[in-house]
């Protein structure tokens, strides 16, 4: 069975090297990049001919938009700043011959200020990355461009490490872009809130990471991960006060 990993990018210089290394056993890798300043595209050409430039559309649409390029019978999904374990390499090329599932679920493990995190609710997260190219597509929203899938799944043991933040800065610049796109999502869905739930979201949550999931274990990265992942949930929620009012 072919497996084709796409990827849809932007300025990953960083880790792309890297993470295209881990994909050498695929069949076909698909990289759209969205106008990257740096050397990204160059990097992908050590890689892989399958490159398009496409303007950023969202994060569902531009998923499809590589998903459509792919080949294979299979499809792989993978960021820009993510890394297929050996394990789960393995484990992918033995999954696609069973023809009892249409997708599976893979364990997605974060990476912060170097330190693989393990608890604070982060640890196991599962997402949906593997599929039969006809079976599936992305679900086209700004935010949460899960695939939906027709057919059945299942969850493999492997899992992939995501490098998401290099350091405070640059977790404080995606911050503001994604707690945006959230809110004005949620204006057209016509959800509301009102000025007391921000509040009230970031001590629970909080409390919730630190005590109930543990955070503290994963020491100063998860304790501060806490942190600002509560202030993720805080200014989500002030960010849509702010627009309905």
């Amino acid at each position: 069975m072919s497996i084709t990993a796409i990827l849809v990018v932007k300025n990953e210089e960083a880790h792309l090297r890297e993470t295209l290394n881990a994909l050498r056993w695929v069949d076909e890798i698909v990289v759209v990049d969205s106008g990257s300043t740096d050397k990204t595209v160059d990097v992908a050409r050590e890689f892989t001919d399958k490159i398009y430039i496409k303007p950023w559309m969202g994060y569902g649409k531009q998923k499809n938009f590589a998903l459509s390029k792919a080949k294979s019978e299979w499809v792989l999904s993978i960021d820009g700043d993510e890394t297929v374990t050996e394990e789960l390499a393995k484990e992918v090329m033995e999954a696609v011959k069973n023809d009892e599932y249409d997708g599976y679920l893979i364990n997605i493990q974060l990476v912060f200020l170097g330190k693989p995190l393990r608890f604070g609710g982060v640890y196991p997260d599962y997402h949906l990355r593997l599929f039969k190219r006809e079976k599936g597509s992305f679900k086209e929203s700004d935010v949460h461009e899960g695939v939906i899938l027709n057919g059945k799944k299942a969850r493999l043991n492997g899992k992939i490490l995501h490098h998401s933040y290099e350091n405070l800065h640059d977790y404080l610049q995606k911050f503001n872009t994604y707690t945006t796109l959230f809110a004005k999502q949620k204006v057209r869905e016509g959800k509301r809130t009102n000025a007391i739930y921000p509040f009230l979201r970031f001590g629970g949550e909080l409390f919730k990471r630190l005590f109930f999931k543990l955070a503290i274990l994963d020491g100063y990265p998860g304790m501060l991960y806490a942190f600002l992942s509560s202030f993720y949930s805080f200014m989500k929620y002030a960010k849509l006060y702010e627009m309905e009012n």
